[in-house]
Formats: structure tokens, C-alpha cells, sequence
């Protein structure tokens, strides 16, 4: 009798204990969901968290805040994340900086990409376009060649920081191309496009978003796409493939990640309403009118996809020897 007092006590209190947590679960969400944006405010990966959790409010119940929280090559804000209880209320933009270069560049990099966090879906992903300063005085791919091999041409590139993405596909570039250009780390990709307007930066491997507005009213020249496929915002400029330099496709991405260790029906929930939003037209030509690409995933596919991107940038980075200062 007493053995089996024991027993259904155990089981009392093994479901006083899990009942809470499960309502808890089905009741999600019951406040402001943070979405911290590891970037300054105002860049176009602010717009895409903007854009898709604006229906969050319709289809969850409650609003998403976006937190910006920059620095340290998208470290800080990430960091913070990583280190949030894991209940579905702090949720991280995260890219393939965060999620990839960062891994291979910072040895003692304070939180683990893949360790630390569940990808909940991935949205977008941004191609690099190889743009000009306007007076350069080259207007394609083979030009440009031929200028940075001529003898003290003393070309320069800009990027959006040491081992940004930008930079490495410049690198990625540079041994492609067989030229050498002096590499410029700007402090982001708005820094980058005011470089090349005011005539400081010859050349950068910049993200669409950042030169579209630029390229359309012609005062910043775009000669190709890093890319497999070109620009559907820029149909008629072609692939550096198909200006015969090979092995130079690097595009960006954009996802949405939670901390390790959250409840799976919270994650299924934020995971279903997330994709659902690219269902609406509106969605996805609000983001694809900021030079993205949408590309909505499910977290399941999108791990997997993590693991050999993580691998790419680190073969890169070994490949172009990048170093941080």
C-alpha cells in the first residue's frame, strides 16, 4: 500500500509539475516577442524582420519588437540571444556572419552557432553585386580586369568590414580574376555605398540591398552578380560566371533563430505563422523591393543547410588566409 502511496505521489507531482509548462506552451504567446536585430538601425535585414513579423500581431496574438543590438560583427547582439531563457520571447536575426563567418574568424567566439541556437525558418537571402565608382571608367567585368592588372593601378576595395561577407567575396574574386586590389574595411554597407559615391572606394562586392537605389538612378555601376542566378531586381546583369570568372557565388542570408533549449510547440507555432507570412503577396514584394530574395524555409531545412554553409565561409576564409587585425 504504501509502495503504491509512493507511486501515485510521483505521479501527482511529476504532473503538477509538467501541466503548468504545457499550458504555458499552448497558451504561447502571452507578451511582446523580441526580435533582436544583431545590426544597426535602418539596414535593410531591419526591414525584413519588420516586414515578416508584422503579422505576427494577426496570427499570434501579440506584437514583435525589434531590438537592435550591434557591434563586434553582429557578435553582441547574438551573444545576448544565445545566453536568453529559452521560452519563445527573444528570437534573434540572424546571418551568415553570425551563423558562419564568425565561426571560422573568432577562435574564441562566445557563443556556439550551432550549439546555441534552433533555426526557426529562413527567409531571405541577398545577393553580392560587383559595382563601380561612376568616374572609374570601366562599364564591365573584363574591363575591370584589365584595369586592376595594369602596372600601378593601385585599385581598392571597399567592404562592410574585415571578413564580412563583402570582403570575402572580394578575396574569392581577386584569385579568381588573378588582380590585386587593396581591401577597405568600412564600418557596414551604408559606409561602403557613401565611399563610392563620393569617389573613395574604387570597387566593392556589395549587398544588393545596400546599391539597388544607387544603380537605378546610375550613379553607382553595377558590372555583375556573385551569384548563380542573376538579380530578378536586375534581370538584364549578368552572373560573373557568365563573364567567364568562375567560383565567385556568395550569397548572403537572413534566418530566424531561437535559443537552444526551446520548447518545440513554441517553436512549431512561431516556425508555422513565420512561413505562413510569405504566403501573402504584399510579404514578399515588400522584401524583395529591399534587394532581397525571398526564400522562406522550415527550421528542420534550414539546419541542415546551416551545417554546410558554416563549412563553405570557413574553406573560404582558410582559402583568401584572412586574418583579423
Amino acid at each position: 500500500m504504501k509502495s503504491l502511496f509512493r507511486s501515485l505521489s510521483a505521479a501527482t507531482l511529476a504532473l503538477a509539475v509538467v501541466a503548468p509548462q504545457a499550458l504555458a506552451q499552448d497558451a504561447y504567446p502571452t507578451r511582446p516577442i523580441r526580435i533582436v536585430v544583431p545590426y544597426p538601425a535602418g539596414s535593410a535585414l531591419e526591414s525584413v524582420a519588420r516586414t515578416v513579423s508584422q503579422t505576427y500581431n494577426d496570427n499570434l496574438g501579440q506584437p514583435a519588437v525589434i531590438m537592435n543590438k550591434p557591434g563586434g560583427s553582429g557578435i553582441i547582439g547574438t551573444q545576448e540571444v544565445a545566453r536568453a531563457q529559452p521560452d519563445g520571447y527573444t528570437l534573434l536575426l540572424g546571418t551568415n556572419q553570425t551563423h558562419g563567418a564568425n565561426s571560422a574568424l573568432y577562435p574564441n567566439l562566445p557563443y556556439d552557432a550551432l550549439g546555441d541556437f534552433t533555426p526557426i525558418a529562413g527567409l531571405a537571402r541577398m545577393q553580392h553585386v560587383l559595382v563601380v565608382r561612376k568616374n572609374l571608367g570601366v562599364d564591365s567585368v573584363r574591363g575591370l580586369i584589365e584595369l586592376a592588372s595594369k602596372p600601378g593601378a593601385n585599385l581598392n576595395v571597399g567592404s562592410s568590414g574585415n571578413g564580412s561577407a563583402s570582403h570575402l567575396v572580394a578575396e574569392m574574386f581577386m584569385r579568381s580574376a588573378d588582380v590585386k586590389m587593396a581591401h577597405i574595411p568600412y564600418k557596414g554597407s551604408g559606409e561602403v555605398a557613401q565611399g563610392l559615391l563620393g569617389g573613395f572606394v574604387d570597387v566593392s562586392f556589395a549587398t544588393l540591398p545596400s546599391v539597388l537605389p544607387f544603380i537605378k538612378d546610375g550613379s553607382i555601376v553595377a558590372l555583375a552578380v556573385a551569384s548563380k542566378d542573376r538579380a530578378p531586381q536586375l534581370d538584364s546583369l549578368p552572373t560573373l560566371a557568365q563573364e567567364g570568372v568562375r567560383d565567385v557565388e556568395a550569397d548572403a542570408w537572413t534566418a530566424l533563430f531561437a535559443p537552444a533549449g526551446t520548447p518545440p510547440a513554441v517553436l512549431a507555432k512561431v516556425s508555422a505563422v513565420t512561413i505562413d507570412a510569405f504566403k501573402d503577396p504584399g510579404v514578399v514584394e515588400k522584401i524583395a523591393a529591399t534587394g532581397f530574395v525571398p526564400e522562406v524555409s522550415d527550421g528542420a531545412a534550414f539546419k541542415a543547410f546551416l551545417a554546410q554553409d558554416m563549412q563553405r565561409w570557413a574553406d573560404v576564409i582558410k582559402a583568401a588566409n584572412v586574418k583579423l587585425d
